[in-house]
């Protein structure tokens, strides 16, 4: 599942509206909508103030969604599994230490 896929449906499972997040986060709705729809990708720090809207870790937001350039994530490649089941036990802090360093190998 992408990531907008994924906000969308945590922000739809907990019952709120775009301007309910926008109310939360300060960020306009329309720029809510555009991470939902793909058009934008959310900073690392919006997506910690995101997990916190939705009661969920940053693990669990990012679970299940691929990396960029990446199609399934992953699901055919066992080695990137390997990865993922390791990723799952870290604490948001390493998740975030992470994410930084793929942000990094990837550009």
């Amino acid at each position: 599942m992408d990531l907008g896929r994924r906000l969308r449906e945590l922000r739809k499972s907990r019952r709120m509206s775009l301007y309910e997040v926008e109310r939360r986060t300060g960020r306009h709705f329309s720029t809510i909508g555009k991470y939902e729809r793909g058009e934008r990708q959310p900073s690392l720090q919006m997506l910690r103030e995101l997990a916190d809207v939705y009661e969920v870790t940053l693990a669990d937001l990012l679970a299940g969604t691929p990396l960029a350039g990446q199609g399934g994530g992953g699901a055919d490649r066992p080695d990137l599994q390997g990865l993922l089941a390791v990723a799952r036990r870290l604490s948001p802090e390493q998740v975030a230490a992470l994410i930084e360093l793929l942000r990094l190998l990837v550009r």
